[in-house]
């Protein structure tokens, strides 16, 4: 009888523990959380992925400099997020620890500053997109997807971030 009380209440004991962990508000929940998102196990919402892309980049540049961002100053974002990879990498290398950017954050980065800026993606081949990412899958993949199925894109389009460089915007890589 003990025996199979222990089989029946152990699992029981782990799944009511485990969804307290993570229903109720607490630091340990919320690391676990937040650390799911960062590895894309869970989505970001519009609003997390706003805060992420301010917090993220505003470490390394002015809020200014990101909103002024237009298709005549280079790539479109997917690119430029792509490229803060190595820009981080580089970074270290001067001691300035900067955290390096989980595929994750960098999709749900890319999304608010497409949705906030300006997505050019359009103004560009995707076979050439493709080349100047290398081989970041989860960029690609992206990069691939319509625009109208990008939640926080979709979420974030006709808003724009006080600042920001407007221009007629075109959506989603062309596939010349």
């Amino acid at each position: 009888m003990k025996k199979r009380l222990w089989v029946v209440g152990f699992p029981v004991f782990l799944v009511v523990a485990i969804t307290a962990l993570l229903v109720i508000p607490n630091p340990a929940g919320s690391w676990i959380l937040d650390e799911a998102k960062r590895r894309g196990y869970l989505a970001y919402t519009p609003d997390e992925a706003t805060t992420l892309a301010y917090t993220r980049c505003t470490a390394c540049h002015q809020a200014e400099k990101i909103l002024q961002y237009c298709s005549r100053c280079g790539p479109p974002f997917a690119v430029v997020t792509h490229t803060m990879k190595k820009y981080v990498d580089m970074a270290n290398l001067n001691t300035k620890q900067v955290e390096q950017f989980t595929d994750a954050e960098l999709v749900a980065i890319t999304q608010v500053w497409n949705g906030l800026v300006g997505n050019w993606e359009g103004d560009w081949r995707l076979k050439d997109i493709k080349r100047l990412l290398g081989d970041d899958q989860a960029m690609i993949r992206l990069v691939e997807t319509a625009v109208e199925d990008r939640p926080i894109e979709m979420a974030l389009k006709g808003k724009s971030a006080p600042g920001s460089y407007k221009e007629i915007q075109s959506y989603g890589a062309t596939e010349k």
